[in-house]
């Protein structure tokens, strides 16, 4: 006789219902990359009347907000001496940079040498995030917003459409907050979260700080970099999946009061 103490450790584990198809190998790179574009290029085209009223006062809202808070912001800079915070912009305005696309980079090559498939795929993720939101709506949106920047002494309502300035969206945020995002879907732990995000926060901060955006630049690329991301990680799942959503069974123990049993969860 199996006591259930043994029953309910043998069932601790979890099974998925589905098979994964690979979808990160190096040859799959250029046909996967170009189908992400132009999934993030043509998504609005299936958008309802709701959902573009969503978006449209979603996007109202922020703006009108952010860029309420461009000039006083950028007046109180320039009044104050932060020249002791200046080196530690300066660091964070790396990590929103090149730093993000070495780790992105890394973890790939990092997973594929070591056969570390879910290391590998975080690597994948957070790269081809990147490449979206770049190629699809920031840069675009550089060339035909020609904002100029705050050090540029313009002020904050200077747009000049494909006049070659580049302030709005502020590409370092895009970055910072794309990667957070992907940080965040795969660690899948609250304190991860938090730390991903408030790290991004800290990189839009130190652009503002610099006089490189204004406030409503970095809002713009958070909002940009975490939709991106989050609309590739289910695009990917997806195809992860064979185009099957996953379906993960799991058994968990209930000793104790005088009860013993096992717990059953279904996640679809």
């Amino acid at each position: 006789m199996i006591r259930p103490r043994t029953l309910a450790a043998l069932l601790s584990a979890t099974v998925a219902f589905a098979q994964e198809t690979v979808i990160d190998r190096p040859a799959q790179i250029p046909a996967l990359a170009a189908a992400d574009l132009k999934a993030a290029v043509t998504a609005p085209a299936a958008w309802t009347p709701g959902t573009w009223g969503r978006i449209s006062l979603g996007a109202l809202a922020l703006a009108g907000l952010s860029m309420a808070l461009d000039r006083p912001v950028d007046r109180g800079l320039r009044r104050s001496d932060l020249s002791a915070y200046d080196p530690w912009a300066r660091r964070l305005d790396s990590l929103g940079g090149t730093g993000t696309v070495v780790i992105a980079g890394g973890a790939y090559l990092g997973g594929l040498l070591a056969d570390r498939p879910r290391l590998q795929a975080f690597g994948s993720d957070a790269a081809f995030s990147m490449f979206v939101a770049q190629v699809a709506l920031t840069l675009p949106g550089k060339f035909l917003a020609g904002r100029s920047r705050p050090v540029d002494d313009a002020g904050p309502y200077h747009f000049k459409p494909m006049g070659g300035r580049d302030s709005f969206p502020s590409g370092h945020a895009t970055q910072a907050f794309t990667l957070a995002t992907v940080v965040s879907a795969y660690a899948d732990r609250p304190w991860a979260s938090v730390a991903a995000y408030t790290g991004a926060t800290l990189v839009g901060l130190a652009r503002v700080e610099q006089r490189a955006h204004y406030v409503s630049d970095v809002a713009a690329g958070a909002v940009i970099g975490t939709l991106s991301a989050k609309a590739v990680l289910l695009r990917h799942r997806t195809l992860r999946m064979g185009g099957r959503k996953q379906v993960d069974l799991s058994f968990a123990p209930v000793l104790g009061g005088g009860q013993n049993g096992v717990l059953v969860k279904v996640r679809f």
